[in-house]
Order: C-alpha cells, then sequence, then structure tokens
C-alpha cells in the first residue's frame, strides 16, 4: 500500500530564475518608496521652516503696525526653528530686514527721516534664512510679507 506520488507533467513549481526576478522587483518598489518617503519628510521640514518664517515676518509686522512709525533694527538674528537643547549650531536661525518706503516717491525711510506731515508708508519684511537637511544644502530661502500704515 505504499503509494509513490508523481507529479504530472503541466504541474511545476518556480525556478531560481523567477524567483530572483521576483525579488529584484520587489526591491526596486521598497527602494523606491522608501527614497519617496525620505524626500517627503525632508521636503515637510522645509515647509515647517518656512511656515515659521511666515509666522515670525507676518507676527512682526502685527504687533508694529499699531506703532506709530516705530520698527526694531533691521537685519536682527531671528530663531527660525529650535530644538531647545544647549548645542550651538543645530537651531535654524535667520535674518530679519524691515524696509520703510514712502510708496509716493520709492524713498527708503529711516526713523531719522520720517515725513513730516506723517504719510501712508510701506512695510517690508524680510526673513532670510539657510534651510536644514538635505532639501536646504547650500540654498538661501526668503519670506517676505508687505503691508501699509497709515499715521
Amino acid at each position: 500500500m505504499n503509494r509513490v506520488r508523481t507529479y504530472s507533467a503541466g504541474r511545476r513549481a518556480f525556478t531560481l530564475i523567477e524567483c530572483v526576478f521576483a525579488l529584484g522587483i520587489c526591491s526596486v518598489i521598497a527602494v523606491a518608496t522608501l527614497s519617496s518617503l525620505t524626500f517627503a519628510r525632508a521636503k515637510n521640514e522645509l515647509e515647517q521652516e518656512r511656515t515659521r518664517a511666515h509666522q515670525i515676518v507676518t507676527q512682526w509686522l502685527e504687533v508694529n503696525r499699531f506703532n506709530l512709525f516705530t520698527w526694531t533694527s533691521t537685519l536682527s538674528p531671528q530663531v527660525l526653528w529650535g530644538n531647545n537643547s544647549s548645542a550651538t549650531g543645530d537651531d535654524t536661525n535667520g535674518t530679519l530686514e524691515v524696509v520703510v518706503t514712502n510708496p509716493l516717491d520709492g524713498t527708503i525711510l529711516t526713523s531719522s527721516t520720517m515725513p513730516n506731515p506723517a504719510v501712508m508708508v510701506q512695510i517690508e519684511a524680510t526673513l532670510t534664512w539657510h534651510p536644514r537637511g538635505a532639501m536646504g544644502s547650500g540654498r538661501t530661502l526668503h519670506e517676505t510679507v508687505m503691508t501699509y500704515k497709515a499715521p
């Protein structure tokens, strides 16, 4: 009663070449997925920095909009992204530059050259920074917000 199993000619197993080919396809898909996730993460960090820069510039304009012709000094340092550590060099720092112009003639105004009588002025605040991570190597980004202010 011992039976010997025989396989029909129509059934066959995967060959080693087919398994290697399938493994190659799966590894290409895995590498593509991981690289796209890495790119998405780096892009997300860059957009977080850009959003924080916009928040800093907009907040500065909103606070100073109600002060009559007063503003912080130009090229003031700002921290865009800090990780609350004591290590130096791991924060993203930027520089805030504020330009106040007379929209009637385009002259740049300073605190000593404010027009008398006071007229509406154009205030443009630009935050410049070098982003961290793979997306920011060697790049300089700018976030600019402009508003008008009447006395």
